[in-house]
């Protein structure tokens, strides 16, 4: 069984290269360029519902670039310049391709850009929201805090080192989907995203007060770090009877339930990527569980199966993928 449809291209061909761009960026436009220099150099690795692209400039050049899909850019380069319309973009986070007016300048630059497909993401949109109308509207290319950039990029990075790893593994839907699921989960929440209703009204996704959201926020960021509730309610100036406060009104749940999701999500997550040999106690006290039977009940609670079955359930998938 074939996991990951992958292809590559190396071409000194400005005409080439924006053909090969062209499923990522349809309205890519390249500037004044040496032909004796100009060099690009693209790797496509394409699951069902997203395509990580890695590629290379290896000339001074341009762009004009539009997006019709939702893709996010982490970038590295040398005189690397990006703006939208007049706004500088912040390129030691990740960003969004817009849907237009993103213009680019480089004199060297390596970038990895996730292109995810936009009906995929708007349908875990419609679940969470619980509005089977929505549709996904752009707001802007910047992450909603430095801390969400980093999160996304934590995300992706375990993705792509599974699809390195472990590319047959692909094959299989519940690999697939779990993989797909944690890029929208992290898109949704690190960027600013709204939702459109049939008649156009826009909703900030996930709209929360500014204390529930910074916390959130926090929680998301250092989930693999030992913080504490007391810690996320320093870190926001509050009380922590104020916090508690907000998430019981807000959430109808307490701080600390809240980040032990989170963590149980980041375990579930390590469990469905890791190689065979990792660990379950290993993974789980990496997140801060250090009472595994406890740890065990709380997985089977918000997950139904224990942490066994999650990680059965990849070894079966590999095997069979194999």
């Amino acid at each position: 069984m074939v996991g990951l449809a992958r292809s590559a291209i190396d071409t000194r061909d400005p005409e080439a290269a924006r053909r090969a761009f062209e499923p990522m960026v349809p309205r890519l436009a390249f500037g004044r360029a040496d032909p004796a220099e100009f060099r690009v150099q693209l790797r496509f690795d394409a699951a069902p519902s997203f395509t990580v692209i890695e590629y290379a400039f290896s000339a001074v050049g341009a762009s004009v670039a539009g997006a019709d899909d939702l893709v996010v850019i982490s970038a590295k380069g040398r005189g690397f310049d990006l703006r939208h319309g007049r706004t500088a973009v912040d390129t030691s986070l990740p960003y969004l391709q817009a849907p237009e007016g993103l213009a680019a300048r480089w004199n060297a630059v390596a970038a990895r850009a996730i292109m995810l497909d936009r009906g995929s993401v708007a349908a875990v949109a419609r679940a969470i929201t619980g509005d089977p109308g929505a549709e996904l509207g752009f707001v802007t290319v910047a992450p909603r805090s430095p801390e969400l950039g980093r999160h996304w990029e934590r995300i992706a990075h375990r993705v792509r080192q599974a699809m390195l790893t472990a590319p047959e593994a692909f094959a299989e839907p519940i690999v697939a989907g779990a993989a797909f699921n944690r890029l929208a989960m992290a898109y949704l929440y690190a960027f600013e995203v709204v939702t459109l209703d049939l008649e156009g009204r826009r909703t900030s996704f996930g709209a929360r007060s500014d204390i529930v959201r910074a916390a959130v926020d926090h929680m998301h960021a250092h989930a693999a770090e030992p913080i504490t509730v007391e810690g996320v309610a320093a870190a926001l100036h509050i009380t922590v009877r104020g916090l508690h406060a907000a998430f019981a009104a807000e959430l109808g749940q307490s701080p600390s339930e809240h980040l032990r999701g989170i963590r149980l999500a980041g375990v579930r997550d390590e469990l469905r990527f890791a190689p065979p040999e990792q660990g379950i106690a290993a993974v789980a006290r990496r997140w801060g569980f250090v009472h595994l039977s406890r740890f065990a009940e709380s997985y089977a609670r918000q997950f139904g199966e224990l942490p066994s079955e999650t990680v059965g359930a990849r070894r079966r998938a590999v095997t069979t993928a194999a």
